[in-house]
């Protein structure tokens, strides 16, 4: 499977509003593995809440490109992508972030590529998103409230990184026997014997209604195993007391 050359995205804002929004997608792009912030007139990106906000990823707001205008911003950039939640009349290219990710992982392999996050309240103008060659929106619920721009980053850079962090670990289940859980019940059964527990019907059935609710949980060994300690320190318990009182 190819994996996206991270070298070649650049993650733009164009106008943030706050050093905080910043920060916190300098953050997400640095957790995902990418490095490429493009700011178009930011304001203050370096300031102090920026650099909390970036939380140990100042380097990457250091080393930030600063442009006046989107049109600088992508001028060696080959494959351009505005995010956006707004439904404009224009006959552009539409990606989710998954479809986008499948799209510019090739065309990372030797071009570079951005994605293109407006501004917060006003998101990207008609002219700036002429600029670009395709949209990209995150699939929602709802339009409105729409995700924070810091939010939306994080979405998009998990999604272009989901194939290059190699092999996903996975829980490996070791679940128990039918001979292993029905030891189980048999020691249940024993145990509430030896204190002279009398079900309301009978054992059986109320040993059908555990057996019910140890086959939802579908148990593994060691809930067998933690079953049996459980008992057995109700069974020696019980053996004190019968031998302090004899």
């Amino acid at each position: 499977m190819n994996r996206i050359n991270k070298n070649q995205v650049d993650f733009i804002l164009v106008e943030p509003r706050t050093p905080g929004n910043i920060g916190a997608a300098a953050r997400a792009i640095k957790t995902m593995g990418f490095r490429n912030l493009v700011l178009v007139n930011p304001g203050d990106h370096l300031d102090r809440e920026a650099r909390w906000m970036a939380h140990a990823s100042e380097e990457i707001l250091e080393n930030a490109r600063i442009y006046d205008t989107l049109e600088e911003a992508i001028a060696e950039t080959h494959f351009a992508v505005a995010a956006t939640q707004r439904e404009r009349g224009y006959h552009f290219p539409f990606y989710t972030p998954e479809e986008l990710r499948e799209k510019i992982t090739p065309v990372s392999a030797e071009h570079r590529v951005a994605i293109v996050f407006g501004r917060e309240r006003t998101g990207l103008t008609n002219e700036e998103l002429q600029r670009c060659h395709a949209i990209t929106t995150i699939p929602a619920a709802i339009s409105h409230p729409s995700l924070n721009l810091a939010q939306a980053v994080m979405v998009y850079a998990y999604e272009l990184s989901k194939h290059s962090f190699g092999k996903t670990k996975t829980y490996q289940w070791n679940y128990a026997s039918d001979a292993e859980i029905r030891g189980v019940y048999q020691h249940l059964e024993s145990s509430l014997r030896g204190v002279n527990f009398i079900p309301h019907d009978s054992y059986d059935s109320f040993l059908m209604r555990f057996r019910r609710l140890f086959g939802r949980a579908h148990p593994e060994v060691r809930d067998v195993r933690l079953m049996h300690k459980i008992l057995q320190a109700f069974d020696e318990y019980i053996a004190r007391l019968k031998k302090d009182e004899g």
